[in-house]
């Protein structure tokens, strides 16, 4: 009985359009990158990118959605205003579990993609002494 409620929960999730919904998380990491960095916004960009290029299961979408949410919304578990570094850790934590459940969807396209907007974000990385 269980099983049958959650195969029609995702598949009732499959039919939403969640690619409406994504202007306005792109806007909320434009604004957050600064205090990301630049490694912790490559993470949180290869999910941006993974949710909306992807084939995704509904429960892969979930799980994507919630670690954006997780990242965007000011509360944390461990706050960053209060503990400085340290309270990135959690943001971290969340971001590498989704990417482990989902990193068979980040195609060499999607990382092109989060490298483009890595460097109009941050400037152009240096690598091996020779700038891109």
């Amino acid at each position: 009985m269980k099983r049958n409620i959650l195969d029609s929960f995702f598949d009732r999730l499959d039919k939403i359009d969640f690619r409406s919904e994504l202007g306005d998380i792109f806007s909320s990491l434009c604004l957050g990158a600064n205090k990301l960095g630049r490694a912790l916004s490559k993470q949180v960009l290869c999910l941006y990118y993974t949710l909306k290029d992807g084939d995704l299961s509904g429960s892969e979408k979930i799980w994507i959605y919630l670690a954006l949410l997780y990242i965007i919304l000011p509360g944390d578990i461990i706050p960053r205003r209060i503990f400085g570094l340290i309270g990135l850790m959690d943001d971290f934590a969340v971001v590498a579990y989704v990417i482990g459940k989902v990193k068979h969807k980040i195609t060499p396209e999607i990382l092109a993609k989060v490298e483009h907007q890595l460097d109009e974000w941050f400037g152009y990385e240096i690598k091996k002494g020779v700038s891109k």
